[in-house]
């Protein structure tokens, strides 16, 4: 898997953390609602240590092509926070979203600075 197309399914999955961590705010007075979140950085570490000892790559850093990185939306089940059932935390939640915001905000000076770079080669 190439850079930008790791940073893309990498933004992609931002956006979507973003959608569920709104939806679980949204419903942190519903009754048995479960508090949803996006695994997507485990797997990425997995693909890493799996292609650690391929013979085919350059570079023991570098994916192989055929790792294939999905994120997994899962329902955390843990027990319930309030006697309704519904186990989202609010304080939970704004920390995730700050965290998501810093993270998207990181992956867009990457792939802005991959541009750049990018750019100047091309002008060059």
């Amino acid at each position: 898997m190439d850079t930008y197309n790791l940073l893309k399914t990498a933004m992609q999955v931002s956006s979507t953390r973003a959608e569920l961590i709104s939806s679980n705010i949204a419903n942190v007075n519903t009754d048995g609602y479960k508090a949803k979140r996006v695994e997507f950085e485990n797997q990425l570490q997995k693909a890493i240590g799996q292609n650690q000892f391929n013979l085919s790559q350059t570079h023991e850093k570098h994916l192989n092509n055929s790792a294939s990185i999905h994120p997994r939306i899962v329902e955390n089940e843990a027990r319930s926070v309030k006697a309704n059932g519904n186990n989202v935390d609010l304080e939970v939640e704004m920390v995730n979203q700050a965290t998501n915001g810093l993270y998207y905000n990181a992956l867009t000076a990457q792939l802005n600075g991959r541009y750049k770079m990018l750019n100047y080669v091309l002008s060059n």
